[in-house]
């Protein structure tokens, strides 16, 4: 695991103990330093400008270009995203502030509404004007270069924030970290107050959060952001455990409630002490770093060859605690940490020892989910038979408002796009002697599947429905204009388990014999078990009773093979019966019988390749 390589580049800076580093956007051997002496306990603070520059035989030196003093600790740093020489630090005093390297001596802007010291600073890779900080007074707040005060503050928790950092992949969403042991994920186009029996908005106001993840037992010190999979988080803190978090299955204890969940996909023991530090790699969706008090730092894969170890490297030449490490941007696997020794070491880990753990996830690694909110995905038809012009299909991914976002419907989902590939599968032929044939589908998203057997399926009147989210709704039914399905297929909003004389409307001037639907259809809508009752009730509302009619469901094993299994005992104890269910290979022709038991084996891997396919029909 630790093959002979180069010794680190190293930069020391006796009397100064160093909180964070971080490489430049702009420049690939820029990088500064978030100092404090005495340990951050007591006295200034510094911020050190630093260049990795070539060294004695081919190796890579460091130097020290100059340095600010500041009356407090530096705790943290982050460079501007529009500005190639601005960065804002993050001081004990409870002050911003914000250089630029072309200056000397002194801070061309500064701040001062935290009343504790700011512990992180993290500048926004979409919303390039804005920055946030996060401080030990329990707020977090928003910023510009050009405001002289706050644009936004949230009172996320009640105890210390240790870090708080925006979405790469959404602009209005920021993750927080806390001594609670939580971490909480902010929409900030639904700025609200916490409610319910454990808060007071008057003595302790508390910003309402979309997602609130128990992660830790104890203090919870650092997170970061996947920068290849959406919503997909590392934590870590106190408890040595570095953990990761798929934070799109949320499962809410009342629908009325602040929502509590996540799902722990992988935790990575190993460190003796603390974590402060985690970061993803940018150049890999399984590679990540930590920095520990046990004076090392080790970079990890979430997903290991079979057989392999997750812990790839571990470089322990600090003598003092390590608190911080940053992955620089252009040069693949280099990376730098920084210690309260005082020390800056900068490793260049070969590329090919981390590909060779990393090649399978970038290549084999099935997505779950495609596209991102309000952009455009284009799905190519791969079935012959469908009639000229098919081609392809155009959607726009729907942006949920604020509040609803935890409906995960501002995705394509891989079910979706089975569905649309396996249309054979629904058996339409069977009623291809019928005038109509009849078809719903629930929490349509996108409206994928339905377009897809409007445009192909003559007899068809096809009725798509999701969540009566207005945004959601308006998309959707832009969707099937788009495609030129109007003709065939209608947008319905509808809440499960309500009256279902709304999906029923738009099939009137059709109508013939039964109203109710000869085929339902819907994908990845079993991930929270407290819905099932409703969806089944609604299945059993719709569906009509002739002994052709079906319901195909198909969901992605991220649902949880349990969650899916719960499903089907729920099915039985209605008035459905399953008629077959089986596990289908995603890009492939596999299929192997449902096994509940496979959840004790699998890794995340082997989870990705399938997909669950269920049918049901009346007893």
């Amino acid at each position: 695991m630790n093959s002979a390589r180069p010794p680190p580049a190293g930069l020391h800076t006796p009397g100064f103990a160093h909180y964070s580093v971080a490489w430049s956007p702009f420049h690939n051997s820029r990088i500064a330093l978030a100092s404090a002496a005495n340990f951050g306990l007591v006295g200034n603070g510094r911020l050190h400008m630093v260049s990795l520059i070539p060294g004695i035989g081919g190796s890579s030196a460091v130097k020290l270009d100059k340095q600010y003093e500041t009356q407090d600790g530096v705790y943290d740093v982050a460079w501007s995203e529009i500005h190639e020489n601005q960065l804002v630090t993050g001081s004990g005093d409870g002050t911003l502030k914000l250089w630029d390297v072309m200056l000397n001596d002194f801070p061309i802007r500064s701040w001062h509404e935290h009343s504790r010291e700011v512990f992180s600073v993290d500048w926004s890779n979409i919303k390039k004007d804005t920055f946030v900080s996060s401080s030990w007074d329990g707020n977090v707040k928003l910023w510009t270069p050009e405001m002289p005060r706050s644009v936004t503050t949230l009172h996320a928790h009640l105890s210390c924030v240790y870090q708080a950092l925006f979405c790469p992949h959404q602009p209005d969403i920021l993750a927080t970290c806390s001594t609670d042991g939580t971490m909480k994920i902010f929409d900030l186009r639904s700025p609200a107050y916490a409610t319910g029996p454990a808060t007071n908005s008057f003595t302790h106001p508390l910003s309402a959060a979309v997602l609130t993840v128990p992660a830790s037992g104890t203090e919870l010190l650092t997170l970061d952001w996947n920068k290849y999979r959406p919503f997909v988080l590392a934590t870590s803190g106190v408890d040595k455990m570095v953990k990761v978090w798929d934070c799109r299955m949320i499962q809410s204890a009342k629908s009325s409630a602040q929502a509590v969940g996540g799902l722990c996909e992988v935790q990575l023991p190993g460190h003796e002490y603390a974590v402060r530090k985690v970061q993803w790699s940018p150049h890999h969706p399984d590679i990540l770093a930590t920095a520990s008090y046990d004076m090392t730092c080790r970079i990890w894969s979430s997903n290991p060859t079979a057989g392999g170890s997750s812990l790839l490297q571990v470089h322990d030449p600090h003598t003092e605690f390590a608190a911080g490490c940053s992955w620089s941007l252009y040069d693949e696997g280099l990376l730098a940490s920084c210690g309260w020794d005082g020390k800056l070491f900068v490793f260049q880990d070969d590329p090919e020892d981390i590909m060779s753990t990393s090649l399978q996830t970038l290549y084999d690694y099935t997505p779950i989910t495609h596209s991102a909110p309000g952009s455009i995905f284009t799905y190519t038809i791969k079935r012959d038979g469908g009639g000229p012009g098919l081609g392809v299909i155009t959607l726009q991914t729907p942006d949920t408002q604020a509040s609803n976002w935890s409906l995960h419907a501002s995705s394509i989902w891989v079910s979706s796009l089975y569905i649309a590939d396996h249309i054979e599968d629904l058996q339409l032929d069977l009623f291809k002697d019928r005038k109509v044939v009849r078809i719903l589908e629930l929490g349509a998203g996108a409206g994928l599947p339905s377009i897809m057997i409007a445009r192909a399926t003559p007899n068809a009147a096809v009725v798509v429905s999701d969540y009566p989210d207005e945004n959601l709704i308006c998309t959707l039914s832009d969707n099937v204009r788009r495609n030129h399905a109007s003709e065939r297929c209608w947008a319905v909003p509808y809440a499960w388990g309500n009256d279902i004389s709304p999906l029923l409307a738009p099939t009137q001037q059709n109508r013939e014999g039964s109203a109710l639907f000869d085929i339902i259809v819907a994908a990845d809508t079993l991930w929270n078990s407290e819905l099932h009752v409703q969806f089944i009730n609604t299945l059993c509302m719709c569906l009509d009773h002739s002994p052709d009619a079906r319901v195909h469901l198909v969901a992605g094993l991220h649902t949880g093979r349990y969650t899916v299994q719960s499903f089907l005992d729920t099915v039985m104890t209605h008035k459905l019966q399953v008629e077959r269910v089986v596990e289908r290979e995603v890009t492939g022709s596999v299929q192997r019988p449902w096994d509940v038991t496979r959840a004790e084996s699998e890794d995340e891997r082997e989870r990705r390749r399938w997909v669950v396919w269920m049918v049901l029909k009346w007893v």
